[in-house]
């Protein structure tokens, strides 16, 4: 029986970090109705840690990490409009200034990146 499971991985990490600066926040706290909101929000980051962790299905918790890296990925392109056709043009991003020649009508302008 080959049981594959997800393990750890950065958005599990992500949630047991978050479990425990809620459990501790809620332990500091001293008004005790006060103290069941951050460890009931402590004990679900941690369930759904577990859940990660344990689950079987490797491809869907992948995705769901990726999208989460992705959020904090700064894109490697930017992008300027042309001022004569208005398309959209990607360049590389920190090339210091650069002249960008627009795909669509050929015009050269010069943006700083």
């Amino acid at each position: 029986m080959d049981n594959k499971r997800n393990g750890l991985d950065s958005l599990a990490f992500f949630f047991l970090i978050l479990a425990v600066v809620f459990a501790v926040f809620s332990s500091v706290m001293t008004n005790e109705i006060y103290r069941l909101i951050p460890a009931a929000i402590a004990a679900a980051c941690l369930v759904y840690a577990i859940f990660r962790m344990l689950s079987t299905n490797i491809g869907k918790r992948r995705y769901e990490a990726e999208k989460f890296s992705s959020m904090f990925k700064r894109d490697p392109y930017k992008r300027f409009k042309c001022p004569e056709c208005k398309t959209l043009c990607r360049v590389p991003r920190n090339k210091g200034k650069i002249k960008i020649t627009c795909p669509n009508c050929k015009k050269q302008f010069i943006r700083k990146t």
